[in-house]
């Protein structure tokens, strides 16, 4: 009984990592579509992003580095239900 409690939790959880993943690649794609580059070009080659507001860089970072956290979560999570 305690084993199938940690897998349906252990699956709410998977599910919940998978729906913030999706919202983040969705808010980053959008950035992305807006400015007419990837995270990765501005932090490569920092004048892509010159006159860009600051507010504006700082929400994509953080949504992209929310978005690596969300990811090692899911991983973590998966790693459990092959137990």
């Amino acid at each position: 009984m305690e084993y199938d409690e940690i897998r349906i939790s252990t699956r709410r959880e998977i599910s919940v990592c998978r729906d913030a993943i999706r919202k983040l690649e969705k808010t980053i794609n959008g950035f992305a579509v807006q400015y007419g580059f990837q995270y990765d070009d501005f932090t490569e080659e920092p004048d892509v992003y010159a006159g860009i507001d600051p507010e504006v860089l700082s929400r994509w970072r953080d949504c992209r580095q929310a978005l690596d956290r969300w990811r090692n979560r899911l991983e973590e999570h998966l790693r459990i239900l092959e137990m």
